[in-house]
């Protein structure tokens, strides 16, 4: 299976708008970090001035709603996500901030349609590296003083999970140990580690903010890793699984159920993520 075609069936998960919701719960459930990593990516930054907002890949708004009280009553802030089943929950999300909000579902090459330095804030959750080569436009399309405010993950995000399905799906014969799941090629598009040197070409101020943080899933709490799971499993399964996913992911979750057991519901997940904070950009400066 091609790249292209895992990272278009990786989107696919996030259609049901419910699941990610629930899949956020759990993750805010769990966290051993309980600071809103929103909070920590906005905090220090005065934002007032901020009206022509950009949120890409904005799901259900979650980073949006995060601006309450933080950007100029008359903001407007644009929505861009490719699936269109998030425009209502988006839009309930600017009403929440005290925004006004428009949405479209063009995808993120939308940006290379805005005027040149004509937006103060860019915000982006979780999905920069569904498009880094759209990092010199959002340099382009942000004022003098503008600032692009990213969460990403870490390299080692999910790590736990991604050795287990590896050592699953190798010893019935599914997959090569060689071949990388989804979540290992999306993120090395960007993330933590790669992203400073990524960014650096287009900004020319750059602050990280580490957000340390693991999921623990104790006694009683089988369910939840199972949900979580499954919502996350196409980041796991696509990639080279042979013999059908059905199989496979049947096969996957009796194996957490006794990695479960074994550690007496003590399952842990790496959850650690950055935050960028980009202001001067540089596109146009000879950089």
């Amino acid at each position: 299976m091609s790249e292209n075609k895992d990272k278009s069936k990786i989107i696919d998960v996030f259609i049901d708008v419910e699941a990610h919701r629930l899949t956020a719960d759990i993750v805010k459930k769990h966290s051993t970090n309980r600071n809103d990593i929103r909070e920590v990516a906005l905090k220090g930054l005065n934002l007032e001035w901020c009206r022509n907002i950009v949120e890409l890949g904005c799901g259900f708004g979650f980073f949006t709603e995060a601006l309450k009280g933080k950007v100029h009553p008359e903001a407007v802030v644009t929505g861009v996500d490719v699936i269109s089943d998030y425009k209502s929950p988006f839009l309930e999300a600017c009403k929440k901030a005290g925004v006004k909000g428009v949405f479209t579902s063009s995808g993120a090459s939308v940006v290379k349609d805005l005027e040149e330095k004509s937006v103060d804030l860019v915000i982006c959750s979780y999905s920069l590296y569904f498009f880094p080569e759209i990092i010199p436009d959002i340099s382009r399309i942000l004022k003098k003083n503008g600032l692009l405010v990213a969460t990403v993950h870490n390299k080692e995000n999910m790590g736990e999970l991604v050795h287990a399905a590896k050592d699953v799906l190798a010893a019935n014969g599914m997959l090569q140990k060689s071949v990388k799941l989804p979540i290992e090629i999306l993120i090395s598009r960007f993330s933590s580690e790669s992203g400073y040197e990524t960014l650096s070409s287009w900004f020319q101020d750059i602050r990280t903010k580490n957000y340390v943080n693991t999921l623990i899933f104790k006694p009683g709490d089988l369910y939840f890793l199972l949900e979580y799971f499954s919502f996350k499993q196409p980041l796991l399964l696509l990639s080279g699984t042979h013999a059908g996913l059905g199989p496979a992911l049947n096969l996957l979750k009796i194996h957490l159920e006794k990695l479960f057991t074994q550690r007496r519901g003590n399952f842990t997940i790496s959850k650690d993520d950055t935050v960028f904070v980009c202001s001067k950009p540089l596109y146009g400066r000879g950089t």
